[in-house]
């Protein structure tokens, strides 16, 4: 793989506009309340797309259609779940948020249960989460390192190079826009990059359409030995 001028022009593009993007989309925060809610003025559906934008991880837009081209589409009765934790999250969860005026689900278990349950969940939480996010970082990176092994700088610099610099490149500018935006500045970036993977998973299915030998129609016509399963029942 090669990168032309263009390329580097883009990828080099984007990831400046975004952060600067983010920057800029947290204004001046005038209170730590500010800063961590965004004074709850910003708009449903930017909110609903930086959940989804943040649950789908580039490790699930990368291995998810690996998995499904080895095995079949059982993974999607996950996102059948997920529609009825959001309804059970907004009709039990959110009203006690509101309620009660909390920041944090902690909070709401210091609230209910004490301080030891909350600093429990609370150290629970941030263990788990560094090492889920370790791994989601370094496969985020994986993508940009070998954009990097194709360019004529980065390739004379050696292959052991690149991943340590993509990961560093991605945290370094994902750290800046997050202290200087606060939440406002997570919720509108990731409402962008939800846009650009959407219209990339859109794409790509278009383009491996149009590569079927047979055409599209073999894909209403034949089961492909099961491979467009969604549901299972069984136990195995």
């Amino acid at each position: 793989m090669s990168l032309t001028s263009l390329d580097i022009f883009i990828l080099l593009a984007y990831l400046l506009g975004i952060t600067l993007l983010g920057i800029r989309a947290g204004g001046k925060q005038q209170s730590s309340r500010d800063y961590f809610l965004s004074t709850r003025a910003v708009p449903w559906w930017a909110v609903c797309a930086a959940i989804v934008a943040t649950e789908t991880s580039a490790l699930t837009f990368i291995s998810i259609p690996g998995l499904a081209y080895i095995s079949d589409w059982n993974f999607l009765q996950l996102a059948f779940g997920y529609i009825v934790g959001r309804i059970v999250v907004a009709t039990i969860f959110l009203p006690a948020y509101f309620d009660g005026k909390i920041v944090t689900a902690y909070e709401f278990l210091e609230q209910r249960f004490g301080a030891r349950m909350r600093r429990t969940a609370s150290v629970v939480f941030m263990g788990t989460r560094t090492f889920a996010d370790g791994v989601r970082l370094y496969t985020t990176a994986i993508p940009l390192a070998l954009l990097f092994k194709g360019s004529p700088f980065m390739a004379s610099m050696g292959s052991d190079v690149t991943y340590p610099v993509a990961i560093a490149l991605l945290t370094g500018l994902t750290l800046l826009y997050v202290f200087m935006g606060g939440v406002r500045a997570v919720i509108w970036t990731d409402v962008v990059q939800l846009c650009l993977y959407l219209f990339g998973a859109v794409a790509s299915i278009v383009i491996l359409l149009q590569l079927i030998p047979e055409g599209t129609g073999v894909l209403f016509t034949k089961n492909l030995s099961g491979k467009l399963d969604i549901f299972n029942s069984g136990w195995g």
